[in-house]
């Protein structure tokens, strides 16, 4: 379409159309999770087991076991068990309480889900292996209002993986090691409404760039 033609649009239907490219860029995203689905090297399964203060007796629940990276390596000296949704054990229907939950590499998609039903099945931890960008104030915040402290925090890098992966440790009654706050600060206003117009202008910019053929092929599907 030429800009003489959007032109002729009325501005409702201009803007009705971005925001049906913008959902179709979001739906075309949720349709898979590529990091619910990560295999994690056997080698870092381990040594992020060897930072998780398990005891001799402890059950231990890997509750997203996938090909067993964590699960096969858990130290003999524990109970263990585990659930994987494509086996047929749900992760979010099991109830028997554990030690603890983890260390595994949970679904990043469900992940406030996933640190919910932890803090109700772990008795004494939880270890997970998450992105970098997953772990939040919000989510620091959920896990000390069920009694958990994080004591310890290691990043790492895998490559193929989204930026920066995180492992932290949770444990319950003990105080967390890092600080933070809940509320978003905001810049200057000047700085704020300039920041604007240009995230909007390159939001704009790229979307055209790169779904402008599918957004046409879209169109035609849904009429």
């Amino acid at each position: 379409m030429s800009k003489k033609e959007n032109k002729k649009k009325p501005t409702t239907l201009i803007k009705a159309e971005k925001r049906k490219k913008l959902a179709w860029a979001k739906n075309l995203k949720d349709k898979t999770n590529p990091n619910d689905d990560k295999k994690t090297p056997r080698t870092l399964a381990k040594k992020l087991i060897d930072m998780t203060p398990l005891e001799e007796g402890d059950t231990v629940l890997d509750g997203f076991v996938g090909k067993g990276a964590f699960y096969d390596q858990y130290p003999p000296n524990v109970k263990k068990r585990w659930s994987e949704i494509k086996r047929s054990r749900d992760f979010f229907k099991r109830k028997k309480k554990v030690d603890w939950v983890g260390p595994t590499n949970p679904p990043y998609s469900k992940i406030n889900d996933v640190f919910e039903h932890s803090i109700k099945l772990a008795n004494k931890g939880i270890a997970f292996l998450i992105g970098i960008i997953n772990i939040t104030p919000k989510r620091i915040a959920m896990l000390e209002a069920g009694g958990f402290g994080i004591t310890r925090m290691h990043i790492v890098q895998v490559t193929g993986w989204f930026g920066k992966s995180l492992f932290i440790v949770a444990e319950k009654g003990k105080p967390s090691i890092i600080s933070y706050d809940v509320e978003s600060y905001r810049m200057p206003e000047d700085e704020d409404v300039a920041y604007k117009k240009k995230m909007k202008a390159y939001q704009e910019k790229y979307y055209v760039n790169n779904f402008q053929d599918k957004m046409k092929d879209y169109r035609k599907k849904s009429k």
